[in-house]
């Protein structure tokens, strides 16, 4: 769904910002990540990457947690 990517580009959005402000690379690492998936997932969404047939995402199984642990780093080190 493309709903998904616009999102991922939002977060991603924000993580940047954020990241310019302050200028911490803890912050601004996971913006990049959170972009490339937001890319990923619109070439999945719009069926480049995988077929109509593609219903069980197990990549997501790796991605999301990567994607969780870099954002509460940056969390953390926006916040210090």
């Amino acid at each position: 769904m493309i709903v998904f990517a616009l999102a991922a580009a939002m977060i991603a959005v924000i993580h940047l910002v954020a990241g310019w402000q302050r200028r911490r690379l803890a912050v601004i690492v996971p913006g990049i990540l959170w972009l490339v998936y937001a890319v990923y997932e619109y070439l999945v969404a719009t069926g480049v990457l995988c077929d109509a047939n593609c219903n069980i995402r197990v990549d997501l199984l790796l991605i999301f947690p990567i994607l969780a642990l870099a954002s509460l780093r940056a969390y953390q080190s926006y916040n210090a």
